[in-house]
């Protein structure tokens, strides 16, 4: 007997639990679960658990990154919440009460320990690597797969492993460039968490008043966004932009980074103008588009790619960033370009 092609085997991995739901769906919505209500079971059964146990039986023999399993019960728990009706839902509202959060759980474990293990062998063998958060990341991608959802969780890990556990800069023999101390950054980021502070205690208060669930939930939120702006002070801080022989490594806190290789920079230049260009694109490593404190400006032979938080991405051929002590950078980016072309 011939063996499936592996391309085969995907499609049938995923073929298989989406006739499933296709199924489920098709049942759901004819007349055969208005005459038999006890159906109900049986479809919320199909979309949670059998489509997904049909998945992770047949990865295995796909190749399939079995984590990949997750989104199809998302999927069918999702499916089941559209279509079925509000008095069929006993099972279902038990599966989204005690299984959805111990999925959700279960994925942040296994992503941590995965960081973690990595984290582990490069402390122990001493192996030379980036900085924690391209770490976080490049471990997510290894077990998630690489997809707007795995960066969207690489950047959420990577503000709570800052805000929680680092406290001190890693040192490196390569020359290494702070970006906060000159632009006021961490001054306007420290008046922003005083307004969050004051604001959230105001408004919990007024929305008490009106329903305590909504100013619960508006106060969970602005304490996440102030640790976010925590998180990324303690990024700036701990995480400067690194010159090595052949690279130029430029981080933003947790915002934005970008390495470039110094064979591909045309010229580096101090510069506060505003730049603008009909044929080029113009970025920087913040979250606007525009840039109006920057103090130096990169040309680029060929687009390089942002890699911005949450997974958002940039192409750009003119970079403009800021810098501390900007003439310093300046010379030394020049004289490493001239010894990597030499």
């Amino acid at each position: 007997m011939k063996s499936i092609p592996v391309n085969k085997l995907q499609l049938l991995t995923y073929g298989l639990p989406l006739l499933v739901i296709l199924s489920s769906i098709s049942i759901a919505v004819g007349p055969l679960l208005k005459l038999y209500p006890e159906l109900a079971m049986a479809i919320t059964l199909d979309l949670t658990l059998v489509s997904p146990l049909i998945f992770l039986l047949l990865s295995r023999w796909s190749g399939l990154l079995k984590i990949r399993v997750v989104p199809i019960f998302i999927i069918g728990t999702v499916v089941a919440t559209y279509i079925l009706p509000l008095d069929n839902r006993y099972h279902l509202n038990l599966i989204t009460t005690y299984i959805v959060p111990i999925v959700e759980l279960l994925v942040i474990i296994i992503v941590a320990l995965k960081v973690y293990h990595t984290l582990k062998s490069i402390q122990l063998y001493k192996v030379p690597t980036e900085d924690i958060l391209v770490t976080i990341k490049k471990s997510t991608i290894e077990l998630l797969g690489d997809n707007r959802l795995t960066r969207f969780l690489a950047s959420e890990l990577g503000i709570f492993y800052y805000g929680l556990f680092v406290w001190k800069r890693k040192r490196t023999s390569s020359p290494q460039f702070t970006n906060y101390e000159e632009n006021g950054s961490i001054a306007l980021i420290a008046s922003l968490l005083m307004v969050v502070f004051i604001e959230t205690i105001t408004f919990h208060i007024v929305l008490t008043r009106w329903s305590e669930i909504v100013a619960w939930v508006f106060t969970i939120m602005s304490i996440y966004t102030a640790f976010i702006l925590f998180g990324h002070v303690k990024a700036l801080i701990f995480r400067p932009s690194e010159l090595t022989d052949n690279e130029l490594i430029l981080k933003n806190g947790i915002i934005a980074d970008l390495t470039i290789s110094l064979s591909e920079i045309d010229k580096i230049e101090v510069c506060s103008k505003e730049i603008t260009s009909q044929d080029l694109v113009v970025a920087n490593l913040g979250l606007a588009k525009e840039s109006k404190n920057h103090n130096v400006v990169l040309y680029f032979k060929k687009p390089q790619t942002i890699q911005k938080v949450y997974g958002f991405i940039e192409l750009c051929d003119i970079l403009l960033i800021s810098v501390d002590n900007k003439k310093v950078f300046v010379e030394e980016v020049r004289n490493a370009i001239q010894i990597a072309n030499s």
